[in-house]
């Protein structure tokens, strides 16, 4: 009866290790994203529809498993919309000391631009949403175009909605979803 009892709880053991979350453990149901790992739920704007993160055209993956793909939505066949990236704070690679939090992920994105690309920044704000999460937003025209990035701190990651429109009143409407990411058990 022993054996039987420690037989059954190591195979429970087993099996819960091997079901353990990761923060790629994310599906769209109905109009959300929504991911076990990180406990969120983000709902996109109705005139983007989910896109095959497969198809994105990124630079590789990150070899330090500090960088995670979770989603992306495009407006139809046009290359607007939105991709959704989750980054561990702190994680020191080769290359970088870690980001301290998403005002940090964002300071870095604005220093890589080159002088050519006529980067112009719209407006910078930090801001707690009502169900406590910080939000760090930058919203700024690259080339004409209209773009921005919010980051978003769960737990130990930063989750950066980078976002792209063929018109402020687009990009305003991505923005506002992302910002409007909510927490769910």
């Amino acid at each position: 009866m022993r054996s039987a009892i420690l037989v059954i709880t190591l195979s429970l053991f087993l099996v819960s290790e091997a079901v353990a979350q990761s923060p790629d453990d994310g599906k769209v149901t109905g109009n959300s994203y929504v991911n076990s790992y990180f406990h969120m739920s983000y709902a996109w704007p109705k005139f983007l529809q989910p896109y095959d993160t497969s198809a994105l055209h990124l630079p590789p993956k990150s070899p330090y498993e500090n960088e995670f793909l979770l989603f992306s939505a495009r407006q139809g066949e046009e290359p607007f919309g939105v991709v959704v990236l989750a980054e561990r704070l702190n994680a020191v690679t080769p290359h970088s000391r870690g980001l301290r939090d998403g005002a940090d992920l964002l300071d870095r994105i604005m220093k890589g631009f080159k002088p050519e690309e006529h980067e112009v920044t719209l407006s910078r704000r930090h801001f707690t949403s009502e169900e406590g999460i910080v939000f760090d937003e930058v919203d700024y025209t690259d080339l004409g175009g209209y773009e921005s990035g919010v980051a978003a701190q769960i737990g130990q990651f930063v989750i950066l909605f980078k976002c792209n429109a063929k018109s402020a009143n687009d990009l305003a409407e991505m923005t506002r979803s992302a910002s409007a990411l909510r927490l769910v058990k």
